[in-house]
């Protein structure tokens, strides 16, 4: 029903528009008379929700407002040339009278409503065009509020997005972000203390398992060993299932692996590759879960590589703007929606967020023996086709800790400061079970040699 009645309603707004052009030729009505209020927006853009309140104040006043989502109706945004959300256009005798840009006052939009379609015309500078080849429409001058002390020619330029308002993504970063959003889920790891917030996302799944990438000190009071339930969000709903920690560094890589089965199908995002590189000053964005809160994004650029903790040897990343509590452990994303860092903490002084960098997270996986994530496979726009899952085929992630790569080499006989070794206990006849989890510091030659003479 609801589906139908917004078809119906498209139409009666066709068909409207087609009668404002037919009549063109006709006097001009008075100032306002006709004038409807075409509000472009995304789903995905905060200024367009602040703009809702306003907009239904608007239209119980019985002042005609049509809704277009960007994403929905891509015809409309090329036939008006928008650039940006939220974009305003007032339309009367089936021309553009003005338009405003980002966040407006219920006062300016009747302003904008009631100017003369006759009045002057004013260029939007945009040196794009639409659809067809048109050059993208003038507008007129809009009458802004003397105390607001702005230009008018700012709110009609094209060429730049205004406070308040967001540059409009293309399909394909629009579908990036989508597949982030759904790959992005929220940790609760309780402790003696009680428990705390965090995000993650979705790497990979093998069968009914899935494997998330979050950073480590989300598990340093706890060792690993405390209740983990882990929401998922699907469809508007919220569903939580319980996590169990894979392997985890809760010091200078701050990165960590939790797996966990949703009872459902998911799709996990890619993962940069280790022969792809990150670029100083490219843009990103983020996943996390301010104050526990449900996934938010952020955009933002990269605007360091690697400037903490060069003595280390570890990898890490720079971005403008400095993340809150709960986004630990949310995912850093380019372009094309690949993985690119984890969160692991903000320089309020700054205003910058630190991330565990591509070589941070390739170096959990290579831990337990997963580095074929890294395979470089071009990312796809295709929506229908789902990202590679390749957990590797002995079995479970809990299975691969068992059978670390390290292990397996005849190197590991001989001990060194940087070598550790990751036990898992469990019971054969219940491997789905709770494991027992231990990590040994500095491994003997002895310990290592009897690891390895048992191992099958």
């Amino acid at each position: 029903m609801v589906q139908g009645g917004t078809s119906v309603t498209k139409r009666m707004f066709a068909v409207v528009i087609a009668g404002f052009l037919a009549i063109t030729g006709m006097a001009a009505p008075k100032a306002g008379a006709d004038s409807i209020l075409i509000a472009f927006s995304s789903s995905h853009c905060p200024p367009c929700e602040l703009m809702k309140p306003t907009l239904a104040e608007l239209e119980q006043s019985g002042i005609p407002v049509r809704h277009v989502d960007v994403q929905v109706e891509p015809q409309l945004v090329a036939r008006f040339g928008v650039r940006q959300t939220p974009t305003f256009v007032i339309v009367s005798a089936g021309k553009e009278v003005t338009r405003l840009v980002g966040v407006q006052s219920a006062q300016n939009l009747r302003a904008a409503l009631a100017i003369d379609p006759s009045g002057p015309l004013i260029p939007t500078r945009s040196t794009t065009t639409t659809q067809g080849g048109l050059n993208t429409p003038q507008t007129r001058l809009a009458i802004l509020d003397p105390a607001s002390g702005g230009s008018p020619e700012q709110l009609v330029s094209a060429t730049q997005a205004p406070r308040g308002s967001e540059p409009m993504p293309s399909l394909s970063l629009a579908d990036a972000v989508e597949r982030a959003r759904a790959a992005t889920v929220r940790l609760r790891v309780h402790d003696a203390q009680g428990y705390g917030a965090g995000t993650g996302t979705i790497i990979d799944t093998h069968g009914d398992e899935a494997l998330v990438l979050t950073c480590g000190h989300l598990f340093r009071e706890n060792q690993g060993k405390g209740k983990i339930e882990v929401d998922l969000f699907v469809g508007g709903r919220t569903m939580t299932v319980p996590g169990q920690v894979i392997d985890f560094d809760a010091d200078a890589r701050d990165i960590a692996l939790v797996s966990i089965k949703p009872g459902f199908a998911v799709q996990p995002v890619q993962v940069i590759g280790s022969d792809q590189l990150v670029r100083n000053g490219q843009p990103a964005f983020s996943f996390g879960c301010d104050r526990g809160n449900d996934p938010s994004r952020r955009d933002t650029r990269i605007t360091g590589i690697n400037k903490y903790n060069q003595h280390l040897g570890v990898s890490n990343l720079e971005i403008a703007g400095a993340p809150i509590d709960g986004r630990s452990g949310g995912g850093l994303f380019d372009a094309t929606g690949r993985l690119v860092g984890v969160c692991n903490s903000a320089d309020y002084k700054e205003d910058v967020g630190i991330y565990a960098g591509p070589g941070n997270v390739h170096w959990q996986l290579e831990r337990i023996g997963m580095l074929e994530l890294l395979e470089s496979t071009p990312p796809s726009n295709d929506q229908n086709q789902p990202p590679p899952a390749r957990l590797a085929s002995q079995g479970t992630a809990a299975g691969q800790v068992q059978a670390t790569a390290a292990l397996a080499q005849p190197s590991a006989i001989l001990p060194n400061s940087n070598q550790e070794v990751i036990v898992i206990i469990r019971d054969k006849a219940n491997p789905a079970g709770n494991p027992q989890v231990m990590t040994l510091q500095s491994p003997t030659a002895e310990l290592l040699h009897l690891i390895q003479s048992h191992a099958n």
